[in-house]
């Protein structure tokens, strides 16, 4: 068991039950290093756990690129009077990254017991991701109701449409949404909570909004975005490339498959902010080192080449133009 938090501590005293002690080691030690110095104060006298995370979280990216060796500075001030989280320079190329974290919202304590039973819709051959929804403490009969319900439902659903399943009072015992597509052959289930699907999409799109007026003008600049839930990839990919949307007029596809696109209300959508090419998406645990992220390229306007390969060899895992 970890110790008992000290409520009088501060920062890394005070969270380090919560965090990797390797990492942690490596951090404590940056008090004589260029660039990493302030990030190593700031986590020491940082009392609000939410913040802190936010910190731990660069730390973490700061962390990796330190070991890879590039020279870091934090808190880059713009001409604008904002501030770019780092100043990266490596391999010599300089550009600007900013690390925005998804935190948990009202979600993070939220626990449910998931039944055997809706493992059957996952059997169901659609090429769709799918969120689904009960009642807490939802009776085995009427869990099986929501079962062959959404069952029947998923076998002619589209992309979007979504069923709500009550029971003969006309309580809802649940429901299902069919959100994106996936590239298995049958049907990947994202679980929501009672009150809700967890769609954070909006929430996403703030925060990419927010880093794009951060951008250090005329210089080459990195959105990272950075959770815990690794659901919460399909609302980035929403928020940055626009929604799923099925439009045979839009989105012709071949025959016998349905015609996916994305919708124009993603960040990257058209000609939209044009100063940012290359977006990365990650899902961490403090209490783990291990940080790869899934980025993104843009196809019209493209990042530079050099860039795009020095960053992905740096934080990715891979890449995907878009």
């Amino acid at each position: 068991m970890g110790r008992p938090m000290n409520e009088s501590a501060q920062g890394l005293d005070r969270f380090q039950d919560e965090l990797d002690p390797e990492l942690l080691a490596r951090v404590r030690n940056w008090s004589s290093i260029a660039g990493l110095s302030d990030l190593l104060e700031s986590l020491r006298v940082q009392g609000r756990h939410r913040r802190f995370l936010d910190l731990w979280v660069e730390a973490m990216v700061a962390d990796r690129l330190h070991r890879a060796g590039c020279e870091l500075a934090t808190e880059v001030e713009t001409p604008a009077g904002r501030t770019c989280d780092f100043r990266v320079r490596h391999g010599g190329r300089e550009w600007f990254l900013h690390v925005k974290r998804l935190d948990e919202g009202n979600h993070g304590h939220r626990r449910l017991s998931i039944s055997p039973r809706l493992r059957v819709l996952e059997h169901i051959e659609r090429p769709f991701i799918v969120r689904v929804r009960w009642a807490e403490d939802l009776e085995d009969e009427l869990m099986q109701e929501l079962v062959v319900r959404a069952s029947t439902f998923l076998e002619m659903a589209r992309i979007g449409d979504e069923l709500t399943v009550r029971d003969e009072s006309g309580l809802e015992i649940g429901a299902i949404r069919v959100i994106g597509p996936w590239e298995g052959k049958t049907i990947s289930l994202a679980i929501g909570l009672p009150d809700g699907f967890i769609d954070e999409t909006a929430r996403i799109r703030r925060l990419l909004d927010k880093a794009y007026r951060q951008f250090m003008p005329r210089a080459e600049n990195v959105i990272l975005l950075v959770g815990n839930r690794p659901d919460d990839i399909v609302d980035f990919e929403s928020a940055l490339l626009g929604a799923n949307e099925e439009r045979w007029d839009a989105h012709p596809g071949r025959a016998g498959q349905a015609a996916i696109g994305r919708a124009e209300d993603g960040f990257w959508a058209g000609l939209s902010r044009p100063d940012s090419t290359l977006c990365g998406w990650c899902d961490v645990q403090p209490s783990s080192p291990d940080l790869q992220a899934g980025l993104y390229f843009r196809d019209d306007p493209a990042p530079d080449t050099e860039l795009s390969g020095m960053v992905s060899q740096l934080l990715g895992d891979g890449a995907q133009n878009h």
